[in-house]
C-alpha cells in the first residue's frame, strides 16, 4: 500500500521521572544520561528520514530529543502544547502507588475525574485528535515527525481504533521507540508501533 502523508510518532527517551516512577504528566523532568543518548540514536536514525517537518510537546523530555533530532535533520522545531501528557492534576509529582492509595484508584478509574484537577480522558482525547488531524491535513503528501508521550502515543492509537474513552490498549511504548501512522485514501493506518531497533539493547 501506497501512503500519502505519514507522521512518525517519536517518544521522549528516559526521564528522571520515569526512573523514579512519577506520575509526570504537564510537570518538567530532564531526561537522564540514558535518556540523551536513546535520543541521540533516534536523531541518527531520523537523520535520512527525508521528513519535511519536526513537531513537538514543548514539555522538557520531549523538547531535549526534538532539539536532537533537529541537530540531525536540520529541521526547525514547532512546539504542539495539543501532544503533552495527560494532566494528573493534583497527582502530578507524585509516585504511582502513593497516589492510588491516596485516591483509592484501581484500573480504570484514572482519567474519570477522583483525582482532583485532571484533564479527565474526553478532553485528552479531543486534544490529541484535534492536533493529529490537523498535522494530517497539512501534511497530505510528505512525512512529518511528531516527538511526544507514551500517554499521548496511546490515545491516538485508541481514536484510531475506535476504543470507548475508557478502554484502554495494552500498549508498551520504550523510550525513543517510533510508531508510524500512514494515511492511504482518507484513511490513517497503523503501520508501525514501538520500533527501538534503532537503540542498542542494554540501553532501552
Amino acid at each position: 500500500m501506497l501512503f500519502r502523508s505519514t507522521l512518525l510518532l517519536l517518544r521522549h527517551g528516559e526521564s528522571e521521572g520515569n526512573v523514579l516512577r512519577m506520575i509526570q504528566g504537564w510537570r518538567d523532568y530532564p531526561l537522564t544520561e540514558r535518556g540523551h543518548r536513546q535520543a541521540s540514536y533516534a536523531a541518527q536514525r531520523l537523520a535520512t528520514s527525508g521528513a519535511a517537518a519536526l513537531y513537538a510537546s514543548p514539555l522538557l523530555r520531549a523538547a531535549d530529543p526534538a532539539r536532537a533530532v533537529a541537530r540531525t535533520t536540520g529541521l526547525d522545531v514547532q512546539w504542539t502544547p495539543d501532544f503533552r501528557e495527560y494532566h494528573f492534576g493534583a497527582a502530578e509529582g507524585m509516585r504511582w502507588n502513593d497516589a492510588a492509595r491516596r485516591w483509592g484508584l484501581v484500573d480504570r478509574d484514572w482519567g474519570v475525574g477522583r483525582v482532583p484537577g485532571e484533564e479527565g480522558m474526553e478532553a485528552f482525547r479531543a486534544r490529541v485528535s484535534r492536533q493529529f488531524d490537523e498535522l494530517r491535513a497539512r501534511h497530505r503528501d510528505d512525512l512529518a515527525i511528531c516527538v511526544l508521550h507514551a500517554g499521548t502515543v496511546g490515545a491516538l492509537i485508541e481514536e484510531l481504533c475506535g476504543l470507548p474513552l475508557h478502554e484502554h490498549v495494552a500498549l508498551y511504548t520504550g523510550n525513543c521507540g517510533i510508531s508510524v501512522i500512514g494515511e492511504a485514501d482518507g484513511t490513517p493506518s497503523i503501520v508501525t508501533l514501538n520500533d527501538q531497533r534503532h537503540i542498542p539493547a542494554d540501553e532501552r
